[in-house]
């Protein structure tokens, strides 16, 4: 997949002086808020044939109004499930992945529930809420973990079109992993 980076970025000049480093030290920050700011676009390049792969375990419009997707990856090498069905299987005719139904802001968080082992198994599922707080249930005891990982979230926007909403990706896409050490649960991009 190849992503486009929309922007400019102002490189500051290498300071002539040792009294000129305050102000190129504040352009590099500034150079910087602006790369971190930036909106990445993917798809093809102006004038260049292709397509783009769409960024895993992220979110996207569904096939209607009110639906979205989350495109398919893995956390653990486990693919998730949404409402009992894999996101990466596809169900009814025409045959679709599975999609979650929009009506308010919701938040859309992958859970992870791992029980140690030989090996360790994982089950990993889609959870919806109408919070920014992590589900309850997270939990690290002897034998496992439960742990939940934020992908995005969707704010309705009521009025003028009950039926427009935004989607916001806080994961960056990406397969994931994710397991329990003593009294943390930590996620990465596999």
């Amino acid at each position: 997949m190849r992503l486009w980076l929309k922007g400019n970025i102002t490189i500051p000049p290498k300071p002539r002086t040792v009294g000129g480093l305050v102000v190129w030290a504040r352009g590099v920050n500034r150079a910087l808020a602006e790369l971190r700011d930036r909106k990445i676009v993917g798809g093809v390049a102006p004038g260049r044939g292709g397509g783009a792969s769409p960024l895993k375990l992220t979110l996207k419009q569904g096939t209607e109004a009110d639906k979205l997707q989350v495109i398919p990856g893995t956390v653990n090498g486990e693919m998730p499930t949404l409402a009992g069905t894999a996101l990466d299987a596809t169900v009814g005719d025409p045959a679709l992945p599975p999609e979650i139904t929009v009506a308010v802001d919701t938040w859309v968080w992958i859970k992870c529930v791992g029980t140690f082992g030989d090996p360790d198994t994982y089950v990993v599922t889609i959870v919806t809420e109408t919070t920014d707080a992590p589900p309850a249930g997270t939990a690290i005891s002897a034998t496992g973990f439960t742990s939940f990982e934020n992908i995005g979230y969707i704010t309705v926007d009521t009025a003028p079109d009950p039926d427009a909403y935004e989607i916001t990706n806080v994961h960056g896409g990406g397969n994931l992993g994710v397991d329990s050490w003593g009294l943390y649960n930590h996620w990465w991009r596999a």
